[in-house]
């Protein structure tokens, strides 16, 4: 199927390209150093009260672990790190010393490259192109069911049910379709935001 890039500069008014009609620099695929979750979490969850839809932080409820891109990964991943090899990446990781980071390897979906070995697959997330200074891990499944940070989910905490209940245990989805059908929706909102899309494989080292 190849690499679709999905553009929406108007809510409800999508369209898909090519990475050859795409005028801007990304990485297609790197690893990535990003916050751990948990900690992610505890940060956001003075801003919200007791009963909160999705899996938003709330004070009755227990932690239901994302674990896709959108964890400030531009905060700690160097802006040429597509160009680390796999043992420069470790290397890298391991200087940083800091037990609230981990790492994940990220493949936007139809990209055929070949995978460093040892990494186990979580899921399919789906947001705005990432690397090369591009992007900034932004997901709208992050946004809109886990922890809302730019518009947030749905008032009523209904809209996105259906997908809600898809996601599997690390907060993605299972398909790549499941992915690209969530952003459509997600991009008929008034009050999305809007870009340059994609759907994306999350990894992490086995």
């Amino acid at each position: 199927m190849g690499i679709r890039i999905y553009q929406c500069s108007l809510p409800g008014q999508i369209k898909t390209i090519t990475p050859d009609e795409y005028a801007w620099d990304y990485s297609p695929a790197q690893f990535c150093v990003v916050e751990r979750y948990g900690s992610l979490y505890g940060k956001a969850l003075p801003r919200f009260g007791e009963d909160t839809p999705y899996a938003l932080p709330g004070k009755n409820k227990s932690i239901r672990p994302y674990k896709g891109i959108d964890r400030e990964p531009s905060d700690h991943t160097p802006e040429d790190m597509d160009l680390y090899s796999a043992q420069e990446v470790l290397d890298y990781f391991r200087r940083l010393d800091d037990g609230n980071t981990e790492l994940i390897y990220y493949r936007m979906a139809g990209y055929d490259s070949k995978l460093p070995e040892g990494l186990a697959f979580l899921g399919f997330d789906v947001g705005y192109l990432f690397g090369k200074g591009n992007g900034d891990g932004f997901s709208v499944i992050c946004d809109c069911m886990f922890l809302c940070r730019w518009h947030g989910c749905d008032k009523e905490g209904t809209e996105f049910r259906k997908e809600f209940r898809q996601l599997n245990k690390n907060g993605l989805f299972d398909t790549e379709d499941q992915a690209v059908g969530y952003l459509y929706h997600y991009l008929d909102q008034g009050w999305a935001e809007i870009g340059d899309f994609c759907v994306f494989e999350i990894f992490e080292p086995a």
